[in-house]
């Protein structure tokens, strides 16, 4: 049986491991590959759309467009995807363990695999989810829930996909309400940023898209290491490992 999972603790896990030189190095990076993903995801916006309707007040909208052929845009897409799952992979080994050594060997370690069976992993949850939704909200949150922790089994334990589906589902067995107001906090923090950045972006749309970029950046950080605090709570027992700071 898994421990109690205290909400704060892991908040708190995750302001202290982003509080590091490894931290500020990830949040860094994260900021950066945002702004690589909002000039391929505009490029790409603007490849698709027909020179009438490619405007001015359009192009406005979208700063950091290049103008590219849609075949290169489609390709940095794709190299943004491979790139970010990457990302996603060595933050959280990372966060869990060696911060301030980023990058070990054991933050990389199997990495082809381990993209690989996340990127299943999270097709598996979308669709679960997707699929309870239909039925009933209810259905589709409980789902969410259970499997919260599934991408995290992969990459740190080094799963496979049916074993870091049911791992997660005896991980949340008993803290699944926790883990939902959790949840909703993490929700409420990113709508209020996005808020933000869309009433910016209405009036300056190249502020807005620099403002996203850290916003966003720094928030789907913080979302990684509180959930490695969370993680790392059931997973080991209530243990919190230490972090070293400035």
């Amino acid at each position: 049986m898994s421990s109690k999972l205290n909400i704060w603790s892991a908040i708190s896990y995750g302001f202290d491991r982003l509080t590091t030189r490894g931290g500020a190095v990830l949040l860094t990076t994260y900021v950066l590959f945002q702004f690589a993903a909002q000039v391929g995801f505009q490029s790409f916006f603007i490849g698709l759309l027909p020179d009438s309707a490619a405007n001015e007040q359009v192009l406005r909208s979208l700063p950091f467009a290049l103008d590219l052929p849609i075949s290169i845009s489609g390709g940095l897409l794709v190299l943004l995807v491979v790139v970010g799952s990457v990302l996603s992979v060595v933050a959280m080994r990372a966060i869990y363990a060696d911060i301030d050594s980023i990058p070990t060997a054991d933050h990389t370690r199997r990495l082809v695999r381990t993209v690989g069976v996340t990127l299943i992993v999270g097709i598996i949850t979308v669709l679960a989810v997707w699929i309870g939704s239909i039925f009933f909200l209810v259905p589709g949150i409980f789902l969410a829930v259970s499997l919260i922790f599934a991408n995290a089994v992969v990459i740190i334990e080094d799963a496979g996909v049916i074993e870091s589906l049911k791992r997660s589902w005896e991980l949340t067995s008993g803290n699944r309400f926790h883990l939902f107001g959790l949840g909703v906090i993490v929700f409420g923090v990113f709508v209020v940023g996005y808020l933000i950045t869309t009433l910016t972006s209405m009036f300056a749309p190249t502020v807005g898209g620099v403002l996203s970029a850290i916003m966003f950046g720094s928030l789907t950080m913080v979302q990684i290491a509180v959930l490695v605090g969370a993680y790392r709570q059931l997973a080991d027992g209530g243990e919190q490992a230490s972090s070293s700071s400035w």
